[in-house]
């Protein structure tokens, strides 16, 4: 008798079971994912061909492309130090600038100016109609720190973490050495050079919805906030500021985050041994696909972004 109502009462459960999933399919359930298709640039780090030894790196497949979803609702694209255009008055760059201390190390001013200018204004504006996280990382002073954005960022984070008290307390006599030997800093302008004025297009600054953080800690909690988990960097310099300042490739792979950038939003920093051909960006973006996450072109972003827009409008008429 024990044994019947045992199985009565499994027989019962699997039923009610069933029943509860044949309801549950047939209520309807909100799935979609804000997807984009796009090309994903990879660089295949394999396979060496050691008939060549010590150049078996000939055989690498090297730069490949598959097509594949992008969720946006899981990732940002992230501006990291976009200086201003210099195309006003005060920071007019050239032989003639009259700020000459701006001549000596910043070789990297003609190609900012192209891709800030004329590049990166349409991703943002492409990324803002799909729907996609815009971010300010690494950022500090005017005009970023300060506005109804920031203070809303600034409670979103709360307090810092404790500081890392471990490290030196001073700053080394070597370090002063090192910046005058390499970069011949500082470089004093002489008392009539004009002030510098910030010049970003509207567009590069922030606005709405976007996010703006000074340290990894706050773009952290940002972005898990909002379940993004996957940062696509545009700015400069992908081989310096992006890799290792606050909020860059480093400090947030280290808590998880895929990183990615953008092949046409980024400028590398070079020098006399690679400006021709950009090489030092050719390397980065190479380090940046195995070391970090993937590379995007930025006029396929662009473009897929739009597609998602226009799509969207349409189901919303």
């Amino acid at each position: 008798m024990e044994i019947k109502i045992v199985l009565l009462c499994c027989i019962w459960c699997m039923l009610f079971a069933l029943a509860t999933a044949a309801v549950s399919d047939d209520q309807p359930q909100d799935t979609a994912r804000p997807m984009v298709n796009l090309p994903w640039h990879i660089y295949r780090h394999f396979p060496a061909d050691f008939s060549r030894w010590e150049a078996s790196a000939v055989g690498f497949t090297g730069w490949d492309t598959e097509i594949r979803e992008l969720d946006l609702g899981r990732t940002c694209l992230a501006m990291m130090h976009f200086p201003d255009t210099g195309l006003t008055a005060a920071t007019e760059w050239g032989p003639d600038c009259p700020v000459p201390n701006a001549l000596g190390t910043i070789e990297w001013v003609p190609r900012t100016m192209s891709v800030v200018s004329f590049r990166m204004p349409r991703l943002v504006e492409a990324a803002r109609a799909a729907g996609l996280q815009v971010a300010h990382v690494g950022v500090g002073g005017k005009p970023y720190m300060e506005g109804e954005i920031w203070e809303r960022c600034l409670e979103e984070v709360g307090d810092p973490p404790p500081p890392d008290t471990d490290v030196i307390e001073h700053t080394p006599a070597w370090k002063t050495l090192h910046t005058r030997d390499v970069f011949d800093l500082p470089r004093p302008n002489p008392p009539d050079a004009p002030a510098s004025e910030f010049s970003l297009p509207e567009v590069l600054l922030p606005q709405g919805d976007d996010i703006i953080a000074q340290y990894d800690w706050q773009l952290h909690r940002l972005l898990k906030n909002r379940g993004i988990d996957h940062i696509i960097y545009t700015g400069w310099a992908l081989n310096w500021c992006l890799w290792f300042s606050p909020c860059g490739m480093s400090d947030m792979s280290r808590k998880g985050y895929l990183c990615s950038a953008v092949r046409g939003g980024c400028v590398a920093i070079e020098n006399k041994e690679s400006a021709l051909g950009e090489q030092n960006l050719e390397y980065a973006l190479w380090k940046t696909s195995t070391m970090f996450g993937y590379v995007f072109d930025l006029h396929e972003l662009t473009h897929a972004l739009r597609q998602y827009a226009a799509t969207q409008n349409r189901a919303d008429e």
